[in-house]
């Protein structure tokens, strides 16, 4: 028993080497400089976006929303920033706590399912997205946005890189050294317990909603910013990968298993899988496919394990 909780704890970790080898075999492009700074480029935004989802899952919740609410706090920055300067971009951040506290006061307060609130949150933070930008992409005219995420720093890596490796540590330490990050935890192992024990578990999955939220928000600026732009729409593709990424990392769907630095074996694994497939050509229509036999061979292998084979954060 204890070898298979191994090989379940470490399948994400073998999955990502195995598509990065197999690629690597496969096609003598996929090794080269310009790949790799581009696979990169393409994992960054997606990994902080991710980090968020994680914690929305930890609790035992899921989050329908990120896409919409990633599109809403990019409008609104790039809608004020010509405005009011850089100010605009801490008001698309705030834009992004504030959907994550209107989902975690309906889940949390109403006890309405977290599914059923994000998937009315997402058409609803889509619609106020459509009204503020009049329907109709709002192009980004400031040199803030490539002075601090466009481009690469240091001659090699692109900036926006080093956004998500800064978020990915600023999750982990969180996730593991804080109280509050124990407390997403102990609410997702059993959020009865937690609340016996003394927790307030209404005002902590609130602000967890609210967190994730945040950091959301902070993925759809630097999304608008490496595109240019902020168009309806455009964090769409990010809702499944996100999910996709926290499940492949092996969080489980139940809360209080996994955590930030699992999650980053996900991201790699769907990267480097739609990276591999484009370069060998594969029918676009066919990648939809493998990419979801993915996910659910990730959840097979991982939806037996008992939370007590979990490691962590």
């Amino acid at each position: 028993m204890k070898s298979v909780a191994i090989l379940g704890k470490l399948t994400p970790l073998l999955a990502a080497l195995a598509l990065f080898v197999f690629f690597s075999l496969a096609h003598d492009a996929f090794l080269t400089w310009p790949n790799l700074w581009n696979i990169v480029r393409q994992s960054s935004v997606l990994l902080i976006a991710a980090m968020g989802t994680t914690f929305v899952i930890l609790i035992g919740a899921i989050d329908l929303s990120v896409g919409a609410t990633m599109t809403l706090a990019a409008i609104c920055a790039i809608t004020l920033v010509p405005v009011v300067g850089e100010v605009g971009l801490l008001a698309g951040l705030l834009v992004g706590a504030a959907c994550g506290l209107f989902n975690g006061v309906l889940n949390a307060v109403l006890k309405l399912p977290s599914f059923l609130v994000t998937l009315g949150s997402l058409y609803i933070f889509q619609s106020i997205g459509l009204v503020v930008s009049g329907g109709r992409p709002i192009p980004w005219t400031t040199p803030t946005g490539s002075f601090l995420a466009g481009g690469v720093a240091f001659g090699f890596l692109p900036k926006i890189g080093f956004w998500a490796i800064g978020v990915l540590l600023a999750c982990a330490l969180f996730a593991r050294f804080t109280r509050f990050g124990q407390t997403i935890y102990a609410i997702g192992d059993n959020e009865r317990t937690a609340r016996m024990s003394g927790i307030f578990t209404t005002r902590a999955k609130i602000a967890t909603f609210v967190l994730a939220g945040a950091i959301s928000g902070l993925a759809g600026i630097l999304l608008g910013i490496r595109t240019f732009s902020a168009a309806p729409g455009m964090g769409d593709p990010f809702l499944l990968d996100t999910i996709a990424a926290v499940v492949l990392g092996g969080t489980l769907l139940t809360g209080g298993v996994g955590g930030p630095l699992r999650t980053v074996l996900g991201v790699l694994v769907i990267v480097v899988l739609s990276n591999g497939m484009t370069l060998l050509q594969i029918d676009p229509f066919f990648q939809i496919g493998i990419r979801g036999a993915v996910v659910i061979l990730a959840v097979l292998l991982t939806s037996g394990r008992p939370k007590a084979d979990a490691i962590v954060k």
